[in-house]
């Protein structure tokens, strides 16, 4: 029998309901295992879930604190200007934020020259969550004297700034079961207060004492190596123990740091010997290596030095020097037999050329090349003149020092015979000027030659003004990450080389993208030492490693992907 349309409406009322009580029966059951589970808990259980939640807080701080110090932005954006020097502007690859003294989730460094320092961790100004242990207390966090974020205005460095690179080691200990040495910053999960602990907010003082949120107790008598206790062995009463620790370590920090001062060399420095190169059409010297200074103006470089250290030196000065006369050519028995130049204080360069020909003293007419070169023009970022003197404004005098009277257009003071044009070039760091003189019986066979040099020049742009529309290269000086940033430059391209690099005579670089044997100039991060490694050092050998670690080969190696034996990151200048 087919039911009809009522018996199949009550047919389908009665599946509805046999479902909705079998809902509710699994709903009693979860619930019930629920309940039964949370009375069947063990306090091994509970102290265990206590101890993750303690133990993510944590490991979320150090992940926001190590982001922290490798983000510019961030850096930039949210940190407070400790005095008396302001932070503003400036990026400290490695630094940490100043703890929060006074619980309101900000970054306070006042206070923080000349000690390392602990309080809670400024969450507000690493971007972080309000993070919060298993107790409701919010985490608390102390940072190496030595890493703290405090700016070194310039390239220079103030008596109480911070100089955080790949070698700047840690200053905290952790003493019990989790022991550790030289940290760069430890975190801490209070828990609940034990003993007589006063965390009374209404109570500033006692509420932002350490002492009343940490056992052990920290040693902190010694202001810059502060000494804290991990879980002890023990912590049977009188002596309860309920802080949980996570250290964080300079290996740590820099292998998030490291990867960001590579790009921002690439950024900020590598221009520096873009800029020199189209000024003079080569690079500078390297530094001949040895123990890396701590102070900038040794960073001198060298004739004929391509491995070595970055010239950064803020101390070279530039003059002009060693002014010469050549004999070129010139009419046929035409001999210079005698010439000297001088240059004065107000740059007035003078040049005595005394010269005959014993078969025609009236053709007697030498084709002469006046050079002058700049001290240190090869051996430092050296700026270009802004304007050098015109072939046509030599004054020429003759033997007896009168005006020779057949001077006149268009070649100026040089002969008028012949086609020979006189010139000027600046290459090199050296002007020089080229020209035919007149003829020694109208010159009484002697011409002085003089005319003003142009001023020389100061130190590229970037290096004496990293703000406005220059890159901001402050960070890189102050740090002192040229001690640890290798520079080498093919052959051909350093100032007295040809002028260009053909395989195999260019540099080499494995492990990048693209062709890796036709590079023109490298600088290549170390990175901190490795095992075995000794710093400060004169041997290469403690700096990089791999192929690197054999740079009179001119071939080099990338670090690439994850941790191996070799740090070094290399940074193409060209091409």
């Amino acid at each position: 029998m087919i039911p009809g349309p009522a018996s199949g409406k009550r047919l389908a009322r009665f599946q509805r309901g046999f479902a909705l009580i079998a809902i509710l029966a699994l709903a009693a059951l979860i619930t019930a295992f629920i309940i039964a589970s949370a009375l069947n808990r063990t306090p091994a259980d509970i102290v265990n879930e206590r101890e993750d939640r303690s133990m993510s807080a944590l490991r979320k701080a150090k992940a926001a604190l190590i982001a922290y110090a490798a983000n510019e932005q961030w850096q930039l954006y949210k940190t407070p200007p400790p005095p008396p020097v302001s932070n503003t502007g400036y990026f400290q690859p490695g630094a940490l934020p100043c703890p929060d003294k006074d619980d309101d989730g900000d970054a306070d460094c006042s206070g923080s020259n000349t000690a390392s320092m602990i309080g809670r961790l400024p969450w507000k100004t690493i971007g972080a969550e309000d993070l919060r242990d298993a107790s409701g207390e919010r985490i608390w966090y102390a940072v190496s004297h030595d890493f703290r974020k405090l700016q070194c205005s310039g390239g220079t460095v103030p008596p109480n700034c911070t100089i955080i690179n790949s070698d700047t080691q840690g200053q905290l200990t952790v003493i019990g079961t989790s022991p550790a040495t030289q940290a760069v910053a430890v975190l801490f999960a209070p828990g609940e207060a034990v003993l007589s602990q006063n965390r009374d907010p209404a109570n500033a003082t006692a509420h932002n004492d350490p002492l009343n949120y940490l056992e052990g107790p920290p040693n902190l008598s010694d202001a810059v190596n502060y000494v804290f206790t991990s879980r002890p062995v023990s912590t049977a009463p009188p002596n309860p123990f309920n802080d949980r620790v996570l250290v964080i370590t300079k290996a740590e920090l820099m292998a998030a740091v490291e990867p960001a001062v590579a790009a921002n060399i690439e950024r900020d420095v590598k221009p520096l010997l873009a800029d020199y190169f189209s000024k003079w059409g080569r690079y500078p010297f390297a530094v001949p290596f040895v123990s890396p200074s701590t102070v900038q103006g040794n960073y001198l470089g060298a004739s004929p030095q391509t491995r070595g250290l970055l010239p950064v030196t803020n101390t070279a000065t530039f003059a002009w020097q060693n002014a010469t006369v050549t004999q070129t050519g010139g009419s046929s028995g035409t001999v210079v037999d005698s010439s000297s130049c001088s240059i004065n204080l107000s740059l007035l360069l003078s040049c005595f050329v005394h010269y005959t020909d014993g078969f025609d003293p009236n053709n007697a007419r030498p084709d002469i090349r006046i050079d002058v070169t700049l001290s240190n023009v090869n051996n430092a970022f050296a700026d270009a003149p802004t304007s050098a003197s015109s072939p046509w404004n030599l004054n020429m005098r003759d033997g007896h020092n009168n005006v020779p009277s057949n001077q006149g257009v268009p070649y100026g003071y040089w002969s008028q015979n012949g086609s020979f044009v006189p010139t000027l070039s600046f290459s090199a760091g050296t002007l020089t000027y080229t020209g035919r003189l007149q003829n020694a019986n109208d010159m009484n066979n002697a011409a002085t030659i003089t005319t003003t040099l142009p001023a020389p020049p100061g130190l590229l742009p970037r290096l004496t003004n990293p703000t406005g529309t220059n890159p901001n290269i402050v960070w890189y000086l102050a740090n002192q990450w040229y001690r640890q940033t290798y520079y080498a430059v093919a052959a051909g391209l350093v100032p007295n080389g040809s002028g260009s690099c053909t395989p195999p005579n260019c540099l080499t670089v494995n492990k990048i993208a693209g062709t890796t044997s036709n590079k023109q100039a490298i600088l290549i991060l170390t990175g901190g030492a490795l095992d075995g490694q000794t710093r400060p050092s004169a041997t290469i050998a403690n700096y990089l490693e791999g192929q690197n670690a054999t740079p009179a080969d001119s071939i080099f190696e990338h670090r690439a992907g994850g941790p191996t034996s070799i740090n070094d990151r290399v940074v193409v200048v060209a091409p």
